[in-house]
C-alpha cells in the first residue's frame, strides 16, 4: 500500500502507544480535541472498573470523529492486578479526516484521504510505550463488501504514523511543522499507552474490519481477541 505518498498523518488513533510530547506553541491543532482520557488515566483495570473503562475509551473515539467498533475486546493475565483484565475498543473513520487541519497552501494536511479508512486500537491501562516497546502486534484485516477488495495491515504506534503520513512531496523545511502539527494533535486527543492505528486504502464502500493482536505492556505480551466493525467510505 503506498502509504507514504498517499496520505499525511495517524489515533491514534485512532487506536500507538503515546510518546506524550509537549505541545508546539506554533503548531497547534486546527481543531482542538478535549480528551477523554487524561495522562493519568493509567492504572490497570480490574473486574468492577471494565465497563468504566470500555465507556471512556469510547468517549475518546467519539470526541475524535472515530466511530468504536462493535463491541470491545479484553486481554487477559495482562495486568499485575487480579486476573489481569484490560479492556480494549477499535474503531475506524473513513477519509477525509479530520476536516480541518493546519493549512499549508497547495498540500493536503488531512490525516486520512478520501477512499481510505484510518483503523485505531485504544487499550486501557497500559505503560506507555517506550524505545524498547514492541509495536508491531496488532493487526487489522479488512474486506470492502462493495468491492470485494480486501487485505491485512499491521497497526503502528502513532508516532510510527506520523512519521510515515508526511509525502515526499512536502518542502523539507516544512516537514518539521506539518509532523508537529499532526503528532501534537494526535498525542493531546489520545494520551494512554498501546495506541495503535493505520491509515489503509480500503476504497469506497462498506468496510467489514477485524482488529486484534498483541500489544506489549512493559515488557508483557497481551493478546487482545478479535474485535468487529463496519464503516460506510463514502
Amino acid at each position: 500500500m503506498p502509504r507514504r505518498s498517499t496520505t499525511l498523518t495517524s489515533l491514534t488513533a485512532c487506536a500507538a502507544a503515546l510518546l506524550l510530547a509537549a505541545p508546539s506553541a506554533a503548531a497547534e491543532p486546527a481543531v482542538p480535541v478535549a480528551p477523554a482520557v487524561t495522562r493519568d488515566a493509567t492504572p490497570a483495570a480490574g473486574p468492577a472498573d471494565l465497563l468504566g473503562a470500555y465507556q471512556t475509551v469510547v468517549e475518546t473515539l467519539k470526541a475524535l470523529g472515530i466511530q468504536p467498533f462493535l463491541y470491545p475486546t479484553v486481554a487477559l493475565n495482562c495486568s499485575g492486578d487480579g486476573a489481569g483484565l484490560v479492556p480494549a475498543v477499535a474503531g475506524a473513520v473513513p477519509g477525509p479526516w479530520p476536516a480541518n487541519t493546519l493549512p499549508i497552501p497547495g498540500l493536503d494536511l488531512s490525516a486520512v484521504k478520501s477512499g481510505q479508512t484510518l483503523f485505531t486500537f485504544l487499550p486501557y491501562g497500559l505503560a506507555a510505550d517506550t524505545a524498547a516497546t514492541k509495536t508491531a502486534g496488532m493487526q487489522v484485516a479488512w474486506l470492502n463488501i462493495s468491492t470485494g477488495r480486501g487485505g491485512m495491515e499491521s497497526m503502528g504506534s502513532i508516532a510510527d504514523i506520523v512519521r510515515a503520513m508526511v509525502p515526499p512531496e512536502v518542502p523539507v523545511e516544512l516537514r518539521p511543522l506539518a509532523e508537529t502539527a499532526i503528532r501534537d494533535f494526535l498525542f493531546a486527543a489520545i494520551p494512554v499507552g498501546g495506541v495503535r492505528a493505520v491509515p489503509v486504502d480500503t476504497g469506497k464502500g462498506t468496510v467489514l474490519a477485524a482488529v486484534f493482536g498483541t500489544v506489549d505492556n512493559a515488557g508483557k505480551s497481551c493478546f487482545f481477541f478479535p474485535t468487529i466493525g463496519i464503516t460506510e467510505v463514502d
